[in-house]
């Protein structure tokens, strides 16, 4: 019973919900993304590509109709045609013009890395529309260390498209795919991270449910509890600062080389705010843990002091009883001598 004391739950409980909190949005950030229509706003990075091409199509005030083209072998003849069919079928609303353009094309209007796979698809109700949304037609199996080959993807569609095209044709810049690689690198590092986190935040809502079953409360507990929530807590934040480091400089890097090409990118908003929120439960749960540690800590020791007076008072009242005693017994032997 030394490294036990009467529990209060309280303490647990809260440990118990921020627990389940940080697990759960783990295993959102891991998970989302896995299947067309699954939280795909919860992205690491979103790349547009709905005005890839727009440098080839004449504007309202250019005049004439003869495209400017930015790549070489009359690839604006080719797109002549793109640009009647476009302009036959909205006339002068030029702003439509991206979601023709990409169907002509044969391409996604977007594409978009999770942790553990790629989607692609369309804007809704279109690209240019304020507050549109991600339309998912497809999603690539989930792995481990996924690696999203974006140049290898727009080049197999653009070839099975209408315009039978190749990525070259379009001037398409080899250092996005670069930056893209550079992401790729980070992303098993970042799934270990994940997954660790996810399984010591389980295992701390485990522990809390442990610890609300006993009758006393344990210290061995406690200190698993204030382990595994502050190792969960350490590797989502690690993970957490990893991605939104590399998806930060991702989203920079390519509009900076994009722009010219009408190829731009978002970092994900929304997973980055369950990602540290996650961090930020599991945080919680470990500084509750230890504050419960502390507090069982002093009770044990206040208990113990208590005891030990108890029993100090025991042994004095013996010896005072046993003196007592022995006086009344020498007192009886002198009575008796006389």
């Amino acid at each position: 019973m030394g490294n036990s004391v009467k529990r209060s739950p309280w303490m647990v409980i809260i440990a118990l919900v921020f627990s389940i909190g940080g697990f759960v949005l783990a295993m959102v950030s891991m998970f989302a993304g896995s299947h067309p229509g699954r939280m795909e706003e919860y992205h690491v990075i979103a790349i547009n590509m709905s005005n890839f091409g727009h440098d080839l199509v004449p504007t309202a005030t250019s005049g004439g109709s003869n495209p400017t083209s930015t790549s070489e072998g009359g690839i604006g003849a080719i797109f002549s045609s793109v640009v009647a069919s476009a302009e036959s079928a909205i006339g002068d609303a030029l702003d439509d013009i991206a979601d023709e353009l990409s169907t002509e094309l044969g391409i996604s209007q977007w594409y978009s890395l999770h942790i553990m796979n790629a989607c692609e698809g369309t804007y809704a109700p279109n690209a240019t529309s304020p507050g549109a949304w991600y339309n998912v037609t497809n999603c690539t199996a989930q792995e481990a260390g996924y690696q999203f080959n974006l140049t290898e993807v727009l080049d197999h569609e653009l070839q099975v498209g209408p315009l039978k095209l190749n990525l070259n044709q379009l001037g398409f810049p080899e250092d996005i795919q670069d930056f893209i690689d550079y992401l790729n690198s980070f992303l098993l590092a970042i799934f270990v991270f994940y997954v660790l986190g996810s399984a010591l935040a389980g295992l701390s809502f485990l522990l809390c449910i442990v610890e609300l079953t006993l009758r006393n409360q344990s210290t061995l507990i406690r200190i698993s509890g204030i382990i595994t929530a502050g190792l969960s807590a350490l590797t989502l934040g690690v993970g957490s600062a990893i991605t939104t480091a590399v998806a930060k400089k991702g989203e920079s890097e390519i509009n900076e080389k994009g722009d010219d090409v009408g190829i731009s990118a978002n970092a994900g908003g929304k997973f980055m705010i369950i990602s540290w929120v996650s961090f930020g439960a599991m945080f919680v749960a470990f500084i509750v843990w230890l504050l419960s540690f502390c507090m069982g800590r002093k009770k044990t020791r206040g208990a113990s002091h208590s005891s030990g007076l108890e029993k100090g008072e025991t042994r004095q009242r013996s010896s005072r009883n046993r003196f007592s005693g022995w006086r009344r017994t020498r007192r009886s032997h002198k009575a008796g001598s006389f």
